[in-house]
């Protein structure tokens, strides 16, 4: 991919609990245009573009094109299926990429309340309070005063006052080793299926089922990533407790767009924080 991509965690050890980390990709070519696909995330992104035009090609394809217009905001929440953005150069992004339940704490209600949208391109609500910090972002060179300046903004904005009840179901689903119903989650809470179903489209715009399958699949794709020596298809269906091979192909498939192996051949990471794109 053209230009320059960094990723850095935040600084502050309370962020940390609500950023997983910020990312900086830049090209300065009037000739640096990239395409990628990306795909269904538990960490969510708010990224920023400095003097770019963003606007949607269709539902799920963003492009992004120079344009004297300060700053523009996107969010990606939660979707069930890949992606796709085209970036024509130059441009300058910034990524603020969420744990999962993060951007609730830094807004005055749940996030369910402002986005809609699987993909939000006139997300404003941090406009007015965070384009004069991002002036000075965009301004520095130096990695290290960026996350000063950005930890900063967030911490005056941090709320850590959550529902102890959504944030217990997400940590049941990633420490569990075998896929759970809706059911399961919700007797391990001791709440009813209805209670658990509004806690999700409350704080996560889903459902507890849309959610557990969303984390199956990023399991799938990091085990297979980080591994040296990668696994067979069988395998991981088998780790990850699909029902067969068959059926993670299937579920693959339907979330990607192409097989699990034409997916894995063209993954590509960018930065450190496992951001794994295919680029066109």
């Amino acid at each position: 991919m053209k230009g320059s991509f960094y990723s850095i965690e935040p600084k502050s050890e309370f962020i940390r609990k609500y950023i997983s980390h910020y990312y900086f990709h830049k090209s300065e070519d009037p000739n640096g245009s990239v395409s990628f696909s990306y795909y269904p995330h538990y960490k969510n992104a708010l990224t920023i573009y400095k003097n770019s035009k963003l606007e949607l090609v269709n539902r799920m394809h963003t492009r992004a094109s120079p344009h004297d217009d300060g700053h523009s905001f996107n969010y990606s929440q939660l979707f069930k299926n890949f992606s796709k953005a085209n970036i024509i150069g130059p441009f300058d992004k910034i990524g603020i990429v969420f744990q999962p339940l993060g951007i609730n704490h830094f807004m005055s209600d749940n996030s369910s309340k402002f986005i809609n949208d699987e993909i939000n391109v006139n997300f404003n609500y941090f406009q007015k309070t965070l384009s004069p910090v991002l002036e000075k972002v965009f301004a520095e060179n130096s990695l290290e005063a960026k996350i000063d300046l950005l930890d900063g903004y967030f911490l005056n904005h941090l709320s850590e006052v959550e529902d102890k009840r959504i944030s217990n179901a997400i940590t049941i689903i990633f420490q569990s080793d075998e896929k759970l119903s809706a059911q399961d989650l919700s007797d391990s809470l001791n709440i009813n299926r209805k209670t658990l179903l509004r806690l999700f489209n409350r704080h996560l715009n889903c459902s507890p089922k849309d959610y557990i399958i969303l984390i199956q699949f990023r399991k799938a794709v990091e085990l297979y990533q980080n591994a040296s020596h990668k696994p067979s298809l069988t395998r991981l269906a088998l780790d990850l407790d699909y029902y067969d091979q068959s059926d993670f192909i299937h579920r693959f498939t339907k979330i990607t767009g192409v097989n699990p192996t034409k997916l894995f051949n063209n993954l590509k990471e960018f930065g450190v924080h496992s951001t794994y794109w295919s680029t066109n």
